[in-house]
């Protein structure tokens, strides 16, 4: 049996699946610290405590809502040899050092990003003019970032050190056990305009530092990463996903991990906060269209959901992870897109919170008559009977 949980990660996500037949068990993302602590720390503890080891962990992308809660779990669990909590097998997770570091085959850094990382470090260190508590702040995150505590625990990190990215030209395919995970986006376009944008912010700033230091900057500097509300505002006014869905602008979330998991009979779809037209892109290579999961892009926002997207993907389980606040979440035209198609399977619509699109939702009868049920509040185990093939 494979089952899958949605924790009350606020505005964030937070996913754990476990296999029971073929045992496995993966984390992707972590809400927010309170979200770890309050809510996923004592099921680990549970898991653990029956022998169970955390096969996989992935962060996503660095963003507080995704991030926080990870941090949270490595600094208590401590050293991989000795974890005070659960065993971790592999991590996922890219960082700078992800980025600029040598590809595959190559035994040193490409001209351009040597050149990159030598100019920034002969900018000068601290701020000229740093914005108010900027510079307090990332000197107070020093020793917490995800990559330095992966780094100094010792964990098995991107299949080694950290130094091979996710998706584009470095790991597409990671084999375990009992899964197989397939990376479908970051493509590489994604990635290079991830690492141009952080140069350019370290540029605006005069940061300087070692690797090291470089690498905890990058993080807060994704993690607060300013994007245009306005367009977000727009469509969530909007029912009509072909007028309402404008393409995602956000470099972080272009830089998502997003990945088709495939364990015992079920094969499930983890679409990150990233771009729609990279995850059509990517699913045009797969054979798959009908899962038995899906979690839905952004928290159900309609800049990374489309016409196309809905018309390559199904599933008897959608999951949206959020609590409605701050930028509205989920668009209404995206859940009455999923549920307007036809299909020979009923949907069960899983929000881990009750907002105002889930009500409307619920009050809401599809064109196609399909049938649909709301699940408001959904945090417990949800099992998935291996049914890709209606």
């Amino acid at each position: 049996m494979v089952r899958i949980k949605s924790y009350p990660a606020e505005s964030g996500d937070a996913f754990l699946v476990n296999s029971t037949d073929r045992p496995f068990l993966m984390l992707i993302d972590g809400g927010y610290a309170e979200t770890f602590q309050t809510h996923i720390r004592s099921d680990l503890v549970g898991l653990a405590a029956n022998g169970h080891q955390l096969d996989l962990v992935v962060a996503t992308h660095v963003d507080a809502d995704h991030i926080s809660g990870l941090l949270t779990f490595f600094r208590q669990n401590g050293y991989s040899k000795t974890p005070r909590i659960i065993p971790v097998g592999e991590v996922l997770h890219n960082s700078l050092r992800s980025l600029v570091s040598p590809p595959q085959g190559q035994t040193t850094l490409r001209p351009d990003d040597a050149a990159l990382l030598q100019e920034i470090r002969q900018r000068g260190y601290p701020l000229p003019t740093a914005p108010v508590n900027l510079e307090q702040e990332i000197s107070a995150r020093q020793g917490n970032a995800l990559t330095q505590l992966l780094r100094d625990g010792g964990y098995r990190w991107n299949t080694h050190d950290g130094t091979l990215s996710v998706g584009g030209d470095g790991l597409r395919e990671l084999r375990l056990p009992n899964a197989l995970i397939k990376v479908l986006c970051p493509s590489q376009t994604r990635l290079d305009a991830l690492k141009k944008w952080w140069v350019s912010e370290i540029r605006r700033l005069g940061l300087v530092g070692s690797l090291a230091e470089l690498d905890d900057i990058f993080e807060f500097l994704c993690a607060h990463e300013v994007v245009d509300p306005g367009a977000q505002m727009l469509a969530s006014a909007e029912s009509d996903l072909a007028k309402t869905h404008l393409p995602d602008e956000s470099v972080t979330n272009g830089s998502s991990i997003s990945l088709l998991l495939k364990v015992e009979n079920c094969q499930l779809l983890f679409l990150s906060d990233a771009w729609a037209d990279e995850i059509v892109t990517a699913l045009k290579q797969e054979e798959t269209t009908i899962f038995d999961a899906i979690k839905i892009a952004h928290h159900g926002s309609a800049r990374n959901t489309s016409e196309e997207l809905l018309a390559l993907i199904d599933s008897p389980h959608y999951f949206i992870s959020t609590n409605g606040e701050g930028h509205q979440h989920p668009d209404f035209a995206v859940l009455k897109a999923i549920v307007d198609r036809p299909a020979a399977f009923r949907r069960m619509i899983h929000f881990n919170y009750a907002t105002a699109s889930s009500r409307r939702l619920k009050a809401y009868s599809g064109k196609a008559g399909t049938d649909f049920a709301v699940m408001e509040g959904q945090t417990e185990w949800v099992a998935l009977g291996g049914q890709n093939t209606p």
